[in-house]
């Protein structure tokens, strides 16, 4: 347990927590990671339930790899349903945080929906107590495409309670 404003937090850790890369998945979800958590779904969901916020942070680094466009990628609730947003942002938006400002890179839902070579990223933190955990994380558009080599890294926080 660690504190936020004085206030106790509990952490729950997975399997998940580093910068894992995904390449070499050109079909959108294709890359496929499910999170495998410290303590069981119903531990975790007595926790979020007596907790007054929840947040888990969520990354995704992009080079030519769309994250939102063409639903290439999403995160999966603990219900098992696919959440099209990011972290960030509000809940089923379809964008990314930098969508809820109109300050994506090319006017996009998400920097990495600008699906240049260069390098770019959105994150954020997840807060609906409704969905959370992140139980899996779905990537595609990491293929060869006229001679690059598509590719990303994501990174998911601890699932984090408090109040």
């Amino acid at each position: 347990m660690v504190s936020k404003n004085g206030v106790g937090v509990t952490e729950i850790g997975h399997d998940s927590e580093s910068r894992t890369l995904v390449n070499g998945y050109n079909p959108p979800g294709s890359y496929k990671r499910k999170i495998k958590y410290n303590i069981s779904m119903e531990q975790i969901v007595a926790i979020i339930k007596q907790s007054k916020n929840c947040e888990q942070f969520i990354k995704y680094e992009c080079f030519g790899s769309m994250l939102l466009t063409d639903s290439d990628g999403w995160w999966v609730s603990r219900q098992g349903s696919n959440m099209t947003y990011w972290g960030g942002a509000a809940v089923d938006s379809g964008k990314c945080s930098c969508g809820m400002t109109n300050s994506c890179a090319g006017g996009k839902k998400c920097n990495c929906d600008m699906n240049d070579y260069a390098w770019r990223e959105d994150s954020g933190y997840l807060t609906d107590k409704n969905t959370l955990p992140v139980t899996e994380l779905r990537f595609g558009d990491t293929g060869i495409l006229d001679g690059f080599n598509e590719r990303g890294y994501h990174a998911l926080g601890k699932l984090r309670c408090w109040g």
